[in-house]
């Protein structure tokens, strides 16, 4: 249950009382919220708390969609006041937020479990860094409390894209290290610089590095499709030829590794560091036999096994800083044969409004199947059904305003929480009105006023 809930109720009419009504309720299929005539990020504020969240335009729903299930995501952007994690309930309700800005820009709000229990995770730090960030990764138990800061080996701070625990108790981040590189061949100069995308494993228990893996050991300028405009001439500005932006580790102990400047998911051995095989770009190793269709992505993010690694669903952008190579972004389920060396697109989850995103993004497959899209650069999320159904489609900014930045969330995801906040309940009394909120008590489900003519 949403835990911000308020209504004006009167002293005098009633000593005991529930309700479960939050200020506002989200906007419906509202023409006006996607014109912006609403301004570029509607807010929904709160008489007992100064917190505010997004305020909603549900363009569609269904209700599988509501499963008791939340969701999460990090809204930013140049509209947003407030760029902070927040949990939404299935009815778009505010359930927590985090009061102030304590971590700077936060990214890849998530739920996550380990050594049994589950925690809120999210990067925080400095995001004004070429397209990636240098920062820490936090922990926050149940109660909302900060337990963990973890942070990546080496000179250079972790980085936003990933930040994923596995099952054997250990978390994959990304990096992005300054290394010298030849640029001539693109037209820098010879002795330039570039980010070096990078893997590391840490053990979650000890911190220590258990795999460390860095693109420019296997990966050149000329695999990028990302033109080059200058810079890379100092270490203060290097060139951005890879760009690493998801990492996930099978079974096998092998990791699978998206590249949105290449256009490319690759397979890395985790015991050697070799490059297996890869799915896209200058060095595909696949024959498509969907016609080019599931190995034409374009700018990706998000890669993830599944179906016991014979599929792979990633978010292909399609787009870049003002390029595009298609008419808007999608989800993709590709099934791979890595024996015959062959992809096939089984699906595609296209929204109905065709949203175009040049950044960020996410695909998360449900454990009943959904398939929940988060549209990045774009401030919108869609959930569909397995074989591509929209059911449910939620914009958090106006339409007409997709293309500039002013609201964003690296990625939506959804999952189980349970939260029991170490705070008091906040309270607002205006005359004969009382409002009442509690940030993170998911345990709500109804309130009760009590009030007496004499004090105990």
């Amino acid at each position: 249950m949403s835990s911000f809930y308020s209504r004006a109720l009167s002293f005098a009419s009633l000593a005991f009382l529930s309700f479960a009504n939050a200020d506002l309720i989200p906007y419906i299929q509202d023409e006006a919220y996607d014109r912006g005539d609403l301004g570029s990020y509607p807010l929904q504020t709160y008489r007992s708390s100064s917190l505010n969240a997004p305020r909603p335009n549900i363009l569609a729903s269904d209700r599988s969609c509501d499963d008791g299930s939340y969701i999460f995501m990090n809204p930013r952007g140049h509209q947003v006041p407030d760029p902070n994690p927040v949990i939404l309930d299935g009815a778009g309700n505010l359930v927590w937020t985090l009061p102030g800005k304590p971590y700077g820009q936060t990214y890849n709000f998530n739920v996550q479990e380990y050594d049994g229990e589950q925690y809120l995770t999210f990067w925080g730090g400095d995001d004004a860094i070429g397209g990636h960030g240098q920062g820490s990764y936090y922990m926050l138990d149940k109660t909302y409390t900060q337990v963990r800061e973890i942070n990546a080996v080496g000179p250079t701070p972790g980085d936003l894209h990933e930040f994923r625990f596995t099952k054997n108790g250990t978390a994959l981040m990304t990096v992005y290290d300054v290394t010298p590189m030849d640029l001539s061949s693109i037209g820098g100069p010879v002795e330039g610089w570039v980010w070096d995308g990078s893997i590391q494993e840490l053990d979650l228990r000890t911190g220590e590095l258990i795999f460390q893996w860095k693109s420019t050991s296997h990966y050149t300028i000329e695999d990028g499709y990302n033109g080059y405009g200058g810079g890379g001439d100092s270490p203060s500005s290097p060139y951005d030829y890879y760009h690493i932006n998801s990492i996930d580790k099978d079974d096998f102990g092998n990791y699978l590794v998206s590249a949105r400047y290449t256009h490319s998911v690759t397979y890395i051995d985790g015991r050697t560091g070799e490059v297996l095989w890869q799915l896209g770009g200058k060095r595909n190793n696949f024959t498509d036999l969907t016609a080019g269709r599931a190995t034409n992505f374009a700018w990706q993010h998000d890669a993830r096994w599944h179906d016991n690694h014979t599929t792979i669903t990633l978010f292909d952008n399609e787009a870049e800083s003002g390029f595009a190579s298609a008419d808007f972004s999608r989800g993709l389920k590709i099934e791979v044969d890595t024996e015959a060396m062959t992809a096939s697109l089984v699906t595609e989850y296209i929204n109905p409004q065709h949203i175009l995103s040049s950044s960020q993004g996410s695909v998360q497959v449900l454990p009943n199947g959904h398939v929940l899209l988060g549209y990045g650069y774009a401030g919108a999320f869609t959930e569909f059904s397995a074989n591509g159904g929209v059911l449910c489609d939620v914009h958090f900014g106006a339409a007409s305003r997709f293309q500039s930045g002013d609201v964003q969330s690296y990625r939506v995801l959804k999952g189980a929480w349970t939260g029991f906040p170490n705070t008091r309940p906040d309270i607002k009394i205006d005359g004969e009105s009382v409002f009442v909120s509690w940030n993170g008590a998911t345990e709500v489900h109804r309130w009760v006023l009590q009030d007496a003519d004499q004090p105990d």
